[in-house]
């Protein structure tokens, strides 16, 4: 993990992971976690990802490791994508394959709409068009008079399936999202509750992989109908019986599938002795 300061002098964390090949060019990826998330909630998709690409993580402002704003600093959609593009300078990327969750998710689809030539795909896990019709005047109440952990532990099967509740890996979300600092994440939520750019869908031409919670509760799940309808290269993969945060309770699955549409688009190519002895087999079948 190192540290960069942003323009508006926030001190940001991230981290940059390569374990591709040395003798192949690598593709640059960039990982955006969810609200209430960071970059280390993503660690269970590394080890298969850095074979393939060089994967760029940080934490958005006001999480995790990241400082936190002060109550009059910016906050807006513009300066989070702001923030992107200041660590993609830093990292010498003009363009990436971009992979969000949920509001993770949000940025990466704007980033493709005002930004296309920096965005070279989108996999976009739980992310409709914004978070405008979702459950933000509803959550923040709750969340000011029983705290967050409470409210995520009470509201715990928006998120992980039933049998799931009460192990390790739910009890360290817990802690971990709970622990974000509450002002600010009330800025946050309702930054985002105030955009929909269901009407800009069309701009986003990139190849795009959308992975939809079958069972999921959180946001306006009719936008994932918008998007289908609205994005020229749609990828959709449904994961039934799944509440909306696939990303934590299904991070192996998460990523075959990112590697899997990847693959399809032509973005990968086979790696190691297995891959070669497979092609070998191919051919001689042949």
């Amino acid at each position: 993990m190192d540290h960069f300061t942003t323009t508006d002098g926030v001190r940001l964390a991230y981290s940059i992971d390569d374990f591709t090949d040395p003798w192949r060019p690598s593709q640059p990826l960039i990982l955006l976690h969810s609200a209430m998330s960071c970059m280390e909630r993503l660690r269970t998709w590394m080890p298969r990802l850095v074979r393939h690409f060089r994967v760029i993580r940080m934490d958005l402002r006001g999480h995790g490791q990241s400082e936190v704003p002060g109550p009059d600093s910016e906050l807006t959609i513009d300066r989070l994508i702001e923030d992107i593009r200041e660590l993609m300078a830093l990292a010498e990327v003009p363009a990436a394959h971009f992979v969000g969750t949920s509001a993770g998710g949000y940025l990466s689809m704007r980033m493709a709409m005002d930004h296309p030539d920096a965005v070279r795909s989108l996999s976009l896990f739980g992310s409709t068009p914004g978070f405008k019709g979702g459950q933000a005047q509803a959550w923040l109440p709750r969340i000011r008079t029983e705290g967050l952990r409470n409210f995520l532990a009470d509201t715990i099967t928006d998120r992980f399936p039933k049998d799931m509740i009460d192990t390790d890996r739910v009890n360290w979300f817990l802690d971990q999202a709970g622990s974000t600092e509450p002002k600010f994440l009330e800025r946050f939520i309702l930054l985002m509750d105030g955009q929909d750019w269901s009407d800009e869908l069309h701009k986003i031409t990139c190849p795009t992989l959308l992975v939809v919670p079958g069972a999921g509760k959180i946001g306006d799940y009719s936008g994932f109908d918008r998007m289908k309808e609205s994005i020229s290269r749609v990828d959709l993969r449904v994961y039934e019986n799944m509440p909306h945060n696939v990303w934590d309770s299904q991070p192996e699955r998460c990523v075959e599938d990112t590697l899997d549409f990847l693959g399809n688009e032509g973005f990968l190519e086979p790696q190691g002795t297995a891959a070669n002895l497979s092609a070998q087999s191919k051919e001689t079948v042949a």
